[in-house]
């Protein structure tokens, strides 16, 4: 079933003057010597987001909300495949011909916008290749056949020069919805792989395809699959991650349309992955349909709730505790002017078996607790754990209380450390160390700034309903999980 109408943006009027820039291209002598081998990459608390024109049409403010809105992976869809092997994004932005990288003649700015998504929450870039049309992977076909592709093959050399181009892109979608030729496209994900990309099949029928391409890839260059996008909405309504799509340890985030469900259900329905198999990822279609409104930070902290078993991004009540190098900003974690490196600390942590999610930078991004009780997914779980610290000195016997749904709760007393200082009390250790904190000014404190793990083991026989915080503010939770 095709699932997907192509997204033609409205096109842009051109520049009745432009610098010309030079065109990029790339020596196959040195390319012929890129050949790596990918390992596997870690996707705790993967959140993804499809999109197409927003991300090239006067993308200027719609770079800024992705890269701050809580998603860590941004899906731009859709690449083209010629049949005389140019690539082309959404059948009006001509990227690579012949080799040579000429996407600057329509968007002058299209690569440094993907570097400017690196600059917040996105961690990893991905380029869609195909749709339900037709056309796509019948080229990719037909070119492997004819040219093969090795580094005279037509593309080789011009997804060697989109990478020369655009080196923010992490990885390649893989939206064949109509061709299914495992040879060509096995070879063609290899061919990747050694150019350093990652590859990401996108099915919503077909698993024996799927899984038998992502195996032969993976046998050829160990780690290039590394995640799948299962579409879990119009043609793959009802697919679950957990059922049926086994790719032999390759993670499967499952994705929903916008159009079906709410930020609510996104999380409800996924919060179920997570608990049923320990699904860690997920993915939103399509950006198009709320550019520029709320729903884009709702459904990231949707996913991002979900995936990772902790709290939703909405409970933080205090902004820049994490900050982008080199940006100035007012108070911070501490209230005097100091932050975590957004840099330093990325988008997300797995600590003691619990991934963690972390709320945007620059933001509302710090719980500073205050006696309040903040509601967790419903469910049995082995433990409640924080990424946490004290600041302006150490905090000793803080009390935190966890409420079950029988109306029974448990008392733990804990210890925090100074970020700065670390007392090593039982039951706290160090989750992460950074070389440096932000200050308020742009600049860095070049001394060594921690992050504390708490786990407060709790009874499997009861369902955990909230956690509530002792009354200090000079105690910051960036993140809750749960070890189920």
């Amino acid at each position: 079933m095709q699932h997907r109408k192509q997204f033609f943006a409205h096109s842009v009027q051109p520049r009745s003057e432009r610098a010309r820039r030079s065109r990029l291209q790339i020596s196959l002598l040195a390319a012929l010597a890129v050949v790596l081998a990918l390992a596997p990459a870690s996707h705790a608390g993967t959140s993804g987001i499809f999109g197409g024109g927003p991300f090239y049409i006067n993308a200027t403010n719609h770079i800024t909300e992705i890269k701050n809105s809580g998603f860590t992976e941004a899906i731009i869809w859709n690449i083209e495949v010629k049949t005389n092997g140019d690539l082309n994004f959404n059948g009006e932005f001509p990227l690579v011909s012949n080799g040579v990288y000429i996407g600057d003649q329509t968007h002058p700015d299209f690569a440094s916008n993907m570097a400017a998504l690196k600059t917040g929450t996105i961690q990893r870039i991905t380029f869609s290749i195909g749709s339900s049309n037709v056309g796509d992977w019948q080229d990719v076909k037909a070119l492997v056949t004819a040219q093969g592709t090795g580094t005279s093959s037509i593309l080789f050399r011009n997804f060697a020069a989109l990478k020369a181009a655009i080196p923010s892109v992490d990885a390649f979608d893989f939206d064949d919805e109509n061709s299914f030729d495992q040879a060509s496209t096995v070879q063609f994900a290899v061919m990747l792989g050694g150019l350093g990309f990652h590859v990401v099949p996108d099915p919503f029928s077909n698993a024996a395809y799927w899984t038998s391409v992502a195996a032969a890839v993976n046998a050829q260059l160990p780690g290039t699959v590394d995640s799948v996008h299962l579409q879990a909405y119009a043609g793959g309504a009802g697919n679950n991650p957990c059922s049926g799509w086994n790719f032999s340890g390759v993670p499967v985030f499952g994705g929903l349309w916008d159009r079906d469900v709410t930020p609510a259900q996104v999380q409800t329905t996924m919060t179920g992955w997570h608990n049923q198999c320990g699904v860690t990822g997920g993915f939103m279609w399509l950006y198009d349909d709320f550019v520029g409104t709320a729903l884009v930070a709702q459904y990231a902290t949707a996913i991002n709730t979900a995936v990772s078993g902790g709290t939703s991004t909405g409970i933080y009540n205090q902004s820049f505790g994490i900050v982008s190098d080199g940006t100035a900003f007012s108070g911070g974690i501490d209230g005097v002017g100091s932050a975590y490196s957004a840099n330093l600390l990325g988008t997300s942590l797995v600590w003691n078996g619990v991934s963690f999610t972390f709320g945007p930078a620059n933001g509302a991004d710090v719980i500073s607790a205050a006696g309040q009780t903040i509601a967790l997914t419903a469910t049995q779980a082995g433990a409640v754990s924080l990424l946490a610290l004290a600041v302006n000195g150490t905090q000793t016997s803080q009390v935190f209380v966890v409420n079950y749904t029988d109306g029974t709760s448990t008392s733990f007393t804990q210890s925090l450390s100074d970020w700065f200082v670390p007392n090593h009390y039982a039951g706290e250790s160090i989750a992460k160390s950074m070389a440096y904190r932000n200050t308020s000014t742009g600049g860095r404190d070049n001394r060594t700034f921690n992050l504390y793990g708490y786990s407060f083991a709790t009874n499997r026989a009861k369902t955990i309903k909230s956690i509530t915080l002792p009354s200090n503010a000079q105690v910051k939770i960036l993140a809750i999980g749960l070890l189920l």
